[in-house]
């Protein structure tokens, strides 16, 4: 009797290893924003919304997104996205069309899984650069970070984000903002209300269950092979 649990014990022991290592294997990845990669490379990389700029880092996707014409049924989302290197972070930044009010803007950074699968946002760094423009909607006495999984440009951005509010010193360095509530997600759009420098966002890739059904009939097959020899 004790031999049977002592080998169903270590089959067991050898499943819950297996599970282990593969959930050591979903590392957290940061986007870094790094010179030698951050640039638009059509063998890398694709932007799903437009033909903007993107690239590749640490198995996901980075697309610069720019939408134009925001609140109205002509919006869209422009080719023209592109990024604002500055010392490996991202000098992410809006504008507004001076001749055309109508012409209402929003810039930012859409993140997509390479394979497509499923990650968590954990956190990013975050800068206030200036604060003399708001987009429409929102005021320069207080930012916001904005975050969503989706975002529909013929609707006012007011109300389909996720709002973090960083205040409007600009003199402040870099902080980071932990993140909660965006799990289990295949793309994220991550924008802000003023001028904001962004680095280091740190996601993480969700495993699939496949995979670790996988591992689980691995070890059980390991298991009863143990107990036939014994």
């Amino acid at each position: 009797m004790f031999k049977k649990l002592k080998t169903t014990g270590i089959g067991c022991f050898a499943t819950l290893a297996m599970l282990l290592v593969g959930s050591a294997e979903a590392k957290a990845a940061t986007i870094t924003f790094d010179a030698e990669i951050y640039t638009s490379d059509v063998n890398t990389c694709s932007s799903p919304l437009t033909k903007a700029e993107c690239f590749m880092e640490k198995g996901f996707n980075v697309a610069a997104f720019s939408t134009r014409k925001i609140g109205t049924n002509e919006a869209f989302f422009s080719e023209t996205g592109h990024f604002h290197a500055r010392n490996s972070y991202e000098a992410q930044h809006f504008s507004s069309d001076s001749e055309d009010p109508t012409n209402l803007r929003l810039l930012g950074v859409f993140i997509t899984s390479k394979n497509g699968g499923e990650f968590n946002l954990e956190s990013l760094d975050y800068q206030l650069r200036n604060n003399e423009r708001a987009i429409d909607g929102y005021t320069t006495d207080d930012t916001k970070i904005l975050i969503s999984t989706t975002f529909d440009p013929t609707m006012p951005v007011l109300g389909q984000f996720t709002e973090y509010s960083i205040g409007n010193d600009i003199s402040s360095p870099f902080k980071t903002l932990s993140i909660e509530g965006f799990e289990n997600i295949t793309q994220i759009f991550i924008s802000s209300s003023g001028d904001v420098n962004f680095d280091n966002i740190n996601l993480t890739p969700v495993p699939e269950p496949t995979s670790i059904l996988a591992l689980l009939a691995l070890g059980t097959f390991g298991s009863a092979s143990i107990l036939k020899r014994k």
